[in-house]
Order: structure tokens, then C-alpha cells, then sequence
């Protein structure tokens, strides 16, 4: 038997569809994930713990050097592991902080190099360490792109740990955006 050549690619798209889907990326946001466990996915890495396992969760904003703000989202677990997810943001001219504009370009430096070696691309969501000084032991580190972004981090791992306390449906944050 003969099928008509709509029909046979019909069939195609059909077996074609699911694949074609799972090779594009989700849209940022939040999804459901594994029941007890948080999980945020960011274009440079996952970090994923137990609910039961988190011991606190903050927020803040500091100056390093007074060049750089930093907006920070620190989430820890019992067992030792820390994950930081920042976003940094250059302390304009017209501030009245400006001293150590080296320092600034240090890090701008060591982040394109960063890059460029690794092939990494984008130098804006790319952790730069100088080590000994940047060295964390247990930490987990994320940088983002967008300083809005680490408050959707908090108010989402807020939310799940604190409020639902597991008993939600989105413990998972996708972002591929920010």
C-alpha cells in the first residue's frame, strides 16, 4: 500500500515534534521539579538541594573596594555547601565612592581572559576568582546577568523554603536570560 506524500510527512513531523522540542531551551521561569528539593538552572550552572537540608537564605548588597556593588543572593545548607548568586555592577564616576577604579578592571580583565580561554563566551555571567584572595571552599558561585535577577533567585527559594516548605509545585527556576 501506497501513502500519499502528505501523509508520510505527517508521520515525520510526528515523531520529529518531541525531539525538536527537548533541543529548545525552556523559557526563563519557574517550573515543577523534584518533590523536597530546590533547583535553580542558570546559563553557567544548576545548584540543587534538599529543602529539609537549606539553613538560611539572604539577600544583600556591598561595595568591594569601592568600585564594584555587588547584589548577592547566598543560600546555605546544613551540609557545609553554599551557593552564591551575584550580579555585579560598576560604581559609576558620579558616585561619591570612585577610589580603586583598578580594581574594577582587574576584574573586567580576568573575565574576558576567563573567556577567551575557555571558550566560556559571554564575560558577564562568568565567576572570576583571583586565588588565594576569591577562593571559597564549599561554595558554589553563579553570576548573572541582570541585577533583577537575583531577586527573582530570593523571593522564588523564599517562597519554596520558608513558605510552602516544599509543598509547592515550582521549586525549580529556570533562567536562561538573566
Amino acid at each position: 500500500m501506497k501513502l500519499p506524500f502528505a501523509s508520510v510527512l505527517a508521520i515525520l513531523a510526528m515523531f520529529a515534534a518531541p525531539s525538536l522540542r527537548s533541543q529548545t531551551p525552556n523559557p526563563d521561569g519557574e517550573e515543577p521539579g523534584l518533590k523536597g528539593f530546590w533547583e535553580v538552572v542558570t546559563v553557567s550552572g544548576r545548584f540543587v538541594a534538599r529543602l529539609d537540608q537549606i539553613s538560611s537564605v539572604s539577600e544583600q548588597e556591598y561595595l568591594i573596594d569601592g568600585t564594584v556593588r555587588v547584589f548577592e543572593c547566598t543560600v546555605d545548607t546544613n551540609g557545609g555547601q553554599t551557593a552564591r548568586f551575584y550580579y555585579l555592577e560598576p560604581v559609576t564616576e558620579g558616585s561619591s565612592i570612585t577610589t580603586g577604579s583598578a580594581t574594577l578592571e582587574r576584574i573586567k580583565s580576568l573575565a574576558d581572559k576567563v573567556g577567551d580561554k575557555t571558550g566560556v563566551g559571554d564575560p558577564d555571567a562568568v565567576v572570576t576568582k583571583h586565588y588565594p584572595d576569591t577562593t571559597h571552599a564549599k561554595t558554589s558561585e553563579y553570576r548573572v546577568k541582570n541585577k533583577v535577577t537575583i531577586g527573582q533567585i530570593y523571593d522564588h527559594i523564599r517562597r519554596v523554603w520558608a513558605e510552602e516548605r516544599g509543598n509547592g509545585g515550582q521549586n525549580r527556576l529556570v533562567i536562561r536570560n538573566g
